[in-house]
Order: C-alpha cells, then structure tokens, then sequence
C-alpha cells in the first residue's frame, strides 16, 4: 500500500525477507528523490529520549536494510519533547534515529486522533527534510 506527492513518495508497512522465514516491516518508508526515511511508531510510553535497546536495534536494521540515512521512532507523547537526529556509533556509517512523540489522544472528543492529524504532525517532523 502506497501513495504519492510530488515531493515524496510513501509506503506503508513494507515488508521483506530478512532471515530464514523472518520478514521485517517498518510501518511507514517515505521517500525523497534524494533521501530515504523509515519511520516505525510504538504504542508504549518512554521517557524523553531513553528508547529501549531493542527499538534502537530495529531501526538500525531499517537504516541498513532500506538503505536509509535517517529513522523516526514515534511514541504518544505525554509531556516529552522530539529529539534531535542521534548518530549509531557503528562503523562510521553516520545513520541516525531521531525519537518524536505525537499526542495521539483528542482530549475535547474523549478518542484517539484521526489519522490525517497523525500524518500531519508525522510529516512535521521530517519537515526541514523534506523541503530540500
């Protein structure tokens, strides 16, 4: 599933062989003519830039895998603020993960944000990215 903009295409929930009978799939890979971003959202609540080792893990992976310079890991957000791009300290290959957090809770409506607002606030912070 996929759609495209004059400025960037977008996937969703790629999925590919990664070892054996094991597929890996990030759930959104957005790409630039110049750059390719792999985003994965989570549904636990972290503290400001301490994700778990095994979500740093799986975004290494998609950077290698996808070819890709940057990941954003998204998480709902409760009082944390986004991250800047941190760089993986391995083989000086300069990939980088950047942590977001998107309030996903419509406190006026009682629910969860529609999925346009998501996209939206998604998009936000690849910003500066995507308008090279």
């Amino acid at each position: 599933m996929g759609s495209t903009s004059p400025e960037y295409a977008v996937s969703f929930q790629n999925s590919d062989k990664f070892w054996e009978n094991k597929h890996i799939r990030p759930d959104i890979v957005l790409k630039t003519k110049d750059e390719t971003f792999v985003i994965d959202t989570k549904w636990k609540i972290i503290e400001a830039n301490n994700p778990s080792d095994d979500d740093l893990k799986q975004m290494f992976v998609y950077n290698l895998h996808w070819k890709a310079e940057k990941t954003l890991l998204i998480y709902p957000k409760t009082n944390q603020i986004d991250s800047n791009f941190g760089t993986f300290h391995f083989d000086n290959l300069g990939k980088k993960c950047k942590l977001g957090f998107i309030d996903v809770t419509n406190e006026s409506e009682r629910s969860i944000q529609n999925s346009r607002f998501i996209v939206n606030e998604i998009l936000k912070k690849l910003e500066s990215y995507l308008e090279k």
